[in-house]
């Protein structure tokens, strides 16, 4: 009998550790946006920090996250240059989770004709835990979008909440609990013999 209750409290706690990696608050803010247009011979673009900032909910898993809007206004399609982008971030955890990091995405963006590409980018100036952020991406805007708008392209990376180890308080409740009904099976037991 104490062997099922061990069994019980050990998937317990596994249970606990996989709903608070499952359900991770956050709070992800944007900041520094730097530099916010690119003129290149006629052909402008405009960089904006998305709506709403700051972004909160919850992370059941590996999550994408619009951080920066590019928007082609104005196209000449024969435009060409480039600019090293930069927007600092931090993601906090809320209520129960726990973490905090903060970071600057880099990258270069370059115009060449008619089409535009975010490459070389980076996650620099990483501090704190609770979130690992990976696997950054670019949409191309389309000529003519504003920021915002649903034809405007955006820079993203995707943010995945890191395992949550139970607080040791936590796990020693679970385990009076858990001694508190072994005692109660043995003397019902113990009763009805």
């Amino acid at each position: 009998m104490m062997k099922r209750f061990v069994t019980l409290a050990a998937l317990t706690v596994a249970a606990l550790s996989f709903a608070s990696q499952a359900n991770a608050a956050y709070t992800l803010t944007l900041s520094a946006l730097n530099p916010t247009t690119l003129n290149a011979n006629g052909t402008q673009f405009v960089f904006a920090i998305p709506d709403p900032n700051p972004q909160s909910g919850t992370l059941t898993g590996p999550q994408s996250f619009n951080v920066i809007n590019v928007a082609e206004p104005v196209a000449s399609d024969n435009g060409s240059g480039s600019v090293t982008l930069s927007e600092n971030f931090s993601i906090a955890g809320t209520g129960n989770t726990p973490g905090t990091l903060t970071g600057t995405l880099t990258g270069t963006f370059i115009v060449s004709g008619g089409t535009s590409m975010f490459t070389n980018s980076s996650i620099t100036n990483l501090v704190g835990s609770g979130f690992t952020v990976g696997t950054i991406s670019y949409a191309q805007p389309s000529v003519g979008s504003t920021t915002g708008s649903s034809n405007s392209g955006n820079i993203s990376f995707v943010v995945t909440p890191n395992a949550v180890v139970p607080e040791p308080t936590s796990v020693a409740v679970l385990g009076l609990g858990l001694a508190g009904l072994s005692v109660v099976s043995f003397f019902r037991r113990r009763r009805h013999a």
